[in-house]
């Protein structure tokens, strides 16, 4: 195990931080807070939700997992590491106070660079004698590179154009799309199938169709955004085909999954049992919300009711994404499989995430079909959200006593 302490620790408090960004933004509905803006604390939530958790999360896996430990133990690592968190802890204080501003877009564009350094070492020092697997990370470091054209091509919009342009959003969905989709995608894919798959599996027919069909899928499914962009049918009839190829590429990764090793996925604890299987579970549920933007008329609203747009974003950020970031996280420290705090912690996400989704859903089809707000919507969200952060205790908490019990045994051992 050289999974660090410190680290895992730092980004769950990242992601508890955004947690509890999240409860104010849904708080600010409940009371008026007066000294909250809004739009800045949700540029804070979402920064610190996918900088600092899912990117660090992700740095910490990729290097436990595919670089070897001469080289991982090179201090660069560490001190990038530390260099990030730096940019996040920054980016978390100033987001809120001044939302898009000098210093927030600083520590953004320190972020970045520290990302470009991440993508640099991890593709000199990699090594995985599946070759596939090697395709797969290389991809997604392309990808999360790919996706920062977004962000800086947000400075000269803004001189040229204004923040409110159409410009303005179709780059911070260029960014977000192919992070979400690229970057955090393939990296989960490639972590979960080196970790089951066989040497044999991987060199499939059925494993290149997968990864064609899906990077094909990662670039026209950004045809929905083009559409609400500049109209017409075209870029609707080319994230049609996205999603379609989208939704075989996903059945051929299941099948993947179907022919690997299951004796890895028997000898599983319930803790990672649970957050694969809900991992997988809501990546099949975000697909399936996706192929209903084939109908012209959830085309039309999919980027404009407010409810739908935040529950797939968190149907992909908590679901899918952070489902499955967990799942490696405890199979990497091999958590016992009586750990009532993880147990708890586990119980408290999925509640959380149920219910929320569910409100976000059902009032998202409410406004559509203009049926009005249901009965106390913003009181209830609020509460089953207060699920989320006390997930992440708990599961921290979880993490701390088994490295302590570790820590005991290895004494007692000497």
């Amino acid at each position: 195990m050289r999974l660090s302490k410190s680290w895992i620790l730092f980004s769950l408090f990242n992601f508890l931080i955004a947690a509890l960004m999240g409860l104010v933004l849904r708080g600010a509905f409940v009371w008026e807070i007066s000294l909250l803006d809004y739009r800045n604390m949700m540029h804070g939530h979402s920064h610190v939700a996918m900088l600092g958790w899912v990117y660090l999360a992700l740095y910490i896996l990729i290097g436990d997992r595919f670089i070897p430990s001469e080289k991982w133990s090179n201090p660069v690592y560490t001190k990038l590491f530390w260099f990030t968190q730096f940019t996040v802890v920054g980016m978390m204080i100033s987001f809120p106070i001044q939302g898009y501003g000098a210093i927030s877009i600083t520590f953004s564009a320190l972020h970045i660079l520290a990302s470009y350094g991440f993508i640099y070492l991890v593709w000199r020092d990699h090594r995985i004698t599946k070759p596939a697997i090697s395709l797969m990370l290389k991809t997604a470091l392309v990808l999360m590179g790919i996706s920062t054209i977004g962000v800086w091509s947000l400075g000269p919009i803004i001189e040229f154009d204004g923040r409110n342009s159409m410009f303005y959003q179709l780059a911070v969905q260029f960014y977000l799309h192919f992070q979400f989709h690229g970057w955090f995608t393939f990296a989960l894919l490639a972590l979960l199938l080196d970790i089951v798959s066989k040497k044999t599996l991987i060199h499939s027919i059925t494993f290149k169709k997968f990864y064609a069909m899906l990077l094909a899928s990662v670039i026209l499914t950004y045809g929905l955004v083009l559409s609400w962009g500049f109209g017409g049918t075209v870029p609707l009839i080319v994230n049609g085909l996205g999603l379609l190829l989208q939704l075989v590429a996903m059945l051929l990764y299941l099948k993947l999954l179907k022919d690997a090793d299951d004796r890895i996925l028997s000898n599983l604890s319930p803790s990672v049992k649970g957050f694969y299987y809900f991992g997988m579970f809501t990546w099949i549920a975000k697909v399936a919300v996706q192929l209903a933007v084939l109908l012209p008329a959830a085309a039309a609203v999919a980027l404009v009711l407010r409810p739908l747009m935040i529950g797939f974003i968190h149907l992909t950020l908590l679901g899918f994404v952070s489902g499955l970031l967990f799942a490696l996280i405890f199979g990497s420290l091999q958590f016992s499989a009586t750990d009532s705090l993880s147990y708890w912690g586990k119980v408290s996400f999925f509640s959380g995430f149920v219910l929320t989704e569910l409100m976000l859903f059902v009032q998202g089809l409410f406004y559509w079909f203009q049926w009005g707000q249901l009965p106390a919507f913003y009181e209830l969200i609020f509460g089953a959200s207060l699920l989320l952060p006390l997930a992440i205790v708990l599961l921290g908490a979880g993490i701390i006593k088994h490295f302590n019990v570790r820590r005991i045994r290895r004494v007692e051992l000497v």
